[in-house]
C-alpha cells in the first residue's frame, strides 16, 4: 500500500476529488490537504487536513514518514510554486505531479521527478474528440502519446468489408473489434463492418496514417495517396504521339476523379504543337512546368510530396525503362494505353491472393465507380474458403459502391488467353517487389500479374500495397 499526498486547492481540485472518490480504491492511503472546505470522501484510507500548504511547518507536520508520491492540484500559479518548493525542501526524489494552467517556468523542467499535467492542453484535448473524423486517443494509461486509439469505421470506409487477414499491420495492431455493444476478437476469418470501433494500437505516427486509411471513403480517389494528377514528359524519349496522348488522357481523368489539380512535369521541351498546347492553357487546375534546362532526368519523390501528387500518368515504354524508379514513389502509377480511357469498359483484376486483392479492392472500385466502368475480377486458388471469403467480400462491397462486380473463380483456364485480345480494359495490378523485378523470362511465372505485359496495349494501374 503507498502514501500519496494530495495538495488540493481551487474548482479544479474539487472536481479532482470527486472523480477520485467515483474511482475509490482502498490499495493506498491518500492524505488530503486543502486551504479550504471540500466535500470528504468517507473511506478509512483517505485522511483530510484543512490548512495552507504554502506553511512549510504545517506541512511537515503532516507528512510523518515516507510518501512515494505528492499531487499538486492547485489553481494558482504562485501558490503552486510555493507549495513545490516546500515539498522539496521535506523531500528532494519523491515524486510530485503537479497541475498547470500556466506557462512552465524553465527551472522548473530541470528536476527529473516532476511530471506536469497541462490543463488547458487536457481540456482542448477532450474537447476535439467530440468533432467528427478525430481520433479517440487514450489519454490515460500507457505512454498517453496517441499509442493506443478507437477509431469508428465510416459505412463507406475503405476498410469497411475486409477480413483482418487482408490488412497488413506493421507497426500495429487491431487489439479489438467492438460492434453493437459486444467485444470481437479480431481472428484472421473476422470481417470488419461499417460502424464498428476498432482499438488499434501501434506507434503514434503509425497510428495516425492508419486512421486516415480508415476514414478515406469512396469517391476520393488519388487521395489517400495524394491530391494531384501528376504527368511527367521527355519530349526527347517520347514520341509526339505520346506526349498528345499524355496530354489527352491526363485532362480526361481530370475531368472524372476527385483530385484537385493536374500537373503537368516537362524536360527536353521541343517546339511542337504539344508544347504550345500545354503553354496555352489558363485553367487554375492545370499547372505547367517546364525544364528548359535539362536539370532534372525523373520525377523525384520528395518533389512529388510537395506536389501532393496522387496518381502518375505515364507511358508503357517509359514505365518499362523507368520501373524501378516508379516503384520507389510508393504511388499510384498509370500507364495509359492504345485506346483513349473514354473507350474503357471494364476494369480487370488478375489474383490468386485474397489478401492483396482485399488490400486495393476499395482504391480499384473507387477508380471504376468515378470512371463509371464495371469490375471484373478473375481469381485461381485452391483454397476453397479463401473463394468463399473473396466472394463475401466483393458482394459486401456491391452496395457500398453501388456496382455489380462481377467474380469469376477460375481453376483451370488461364484468363490471360481469353483477354489477350482485349484492348478495351484497364488492368489492375498490385506494385510489389515481384511486379518490379519481373524481366524477359516472367511469361514463364505462375503469377499472372508478372506476365503484366501481355496486356501492356491496354491500360494498367500499379497500385503499391499497403
Amino acid at each position: 500500500m503507498k502514501k500519496i499526498l494530495i495538495i488540493a486547492n481551487g474548482e479544479i481540485s474539487r472536481h479532482f476529488i470527486k472523480r477520485l472518490d467515483e474511482n475509490r480504491s482502498n490499495l493506498h492511503e491518500y492524505t488530503v490537504v486543502s486551504n479550504s472546505q471540500i466535500e470528504q470522501i468517507n473511506a478509512h484510507n483517505f485522511k483530510f487536513y484543512l490548512f495552507d500548504a504554502t506553511s512549510l511547518s504545517k506541512l511537515n507536520a503532516v507528512i510523518d514518514g515516507y510518501f512515494s508520491q505528492f499531487i499538486i492540484a492547485v489553481d494558482d500559479k504562485n501558490e503552486s510554486i510555493e507549495i513545490y518548493k516546500n515539498l522539496r525542501k521535506i523531500s528532494t526524489k519523491t515524486e510530485i505531479v503537479m497541475l498547470t494552467l500556466w506557462e512552465i517556468d524553465e527551472w522548473l523542467k530541470d528536476d527529473k521527478h516532476l511530471e506536469f499535467v497541462d490543463g488547458k492542453d487536457v481540456l482542448a484535448f477532450r474537447v476535439i474528440h467530440h468533432l467528427p473524423d478525430m481520433p479517440v486517443i487514450a489519454d490515460n494509461i500507457g505512454l498517453s502519446e496517441g499509442e493506443i486509439m478507437e477509431v469508428k469505421v465510416p459505412i463507406t470506409s475503405s476498410y469497411a468489408h475486409r477480413h483482418i487477414t487482408s490488412i497488413p499491420q506493421r507497426k500495429w495492431r487491431i487489439a479489438l473489434i467492438y460492434r453493437s455493444n459486444e467485444i470481437i476478437l479480431p481472428k484472421p476469418g473476422v470481417m470488419i463492418r461499417p460502424n464498428d470501433t476498432l482499438l488499434i494500437v501501434g506507434y503514434p505516427n503509425v497510428l495516425r496514417s492508419v486512421f486516415s486509411l480508415i476514414k478515406r471513403e469512396k469517391g476520393h480517389f488519388p487521395n489517400p495517396f495524394g491530391n494531384n494528377i501528376f504527368t511527367f514528359i521527355d519530349m526527347r524519349l517520347m514520341s509526339d504521339e505520346c506526349v498528345k496522348r499524355l496530354i489527352n488522357e491526363s485532362l480526361y481523368l481530370n475531368s472524372k476523379l476527385n483530385n484537385k489539380k493536374v500537373i503537368f512535369s516537362v524536360i527536353n521541351p521541343t517546339l511542337n504543337e504539344n508544347l504550345r498546347t500545354l503553354r496555352g492553357f489558363k485553367d487554375d487546375n492545370i499547372i505547367v512546368n517546364i525544364d528548359y534546362f535539362n536539370q532534372k532526368k525523373f520525377p523525384i519523390k520528395d518533389e512529388l510530396k510537395v506536389l501532393e501528387a496522387g496518381l502518375v500518368v505515364t507511358t508503357n515504354e517509359y514505365f518499362l525503362k523507368f520501373k524501378k524508379r516508379f516503384y520507389e514513389l510508393i504511388l499510384p502509377i498509370l500507364k495509359i494505353g492504345d485506346l483513349p480511357l473514354e473507350s474503357i469498359k471494364s476494369g480487370v483484376i488478375l489474383s490468386d491472393e485474397k489478401e492483396k486483392v482485399e488490400n486495393q479492392s476499395a482504391v480499384i472500385l473507387d477508380f471504376c465507380s468515378q470512371l463509371n466502368i464495371n469490375t471484373r475480377l478473375y481469381y485461381f486458388n485452391d483454397n476453397s474458403s479463401n473463394e468463399a471469403e473473396i466472394i463475401e467480400h466483393f458482394e459486401s462491397l456491391n452496395t457500398l459502391f453501388d456496382k455489380k462486380i462481377e467474380v469469376r473463380i477460375c481453376k483451370d483456364k488461364n484468363p490471360l488467353t481469353t483477354l489477350t485480345n482485349a484492348s478495351d480494359l484497364i488492368q489492375f495490378i498490385p506494385f510489389d517487389e515481384s511486379v518490379k523485378n519481373a524481366g524477359k523470362f516472367s511469361f514463364l511465372s505462375m503469377d499472372l500479374n508478372k506476365q503484366y505485359q501481355k496486356l501492356s496495349h491496354n491500360h494498367q494501374l500499379f497500385l503499391p500495397i499497403e
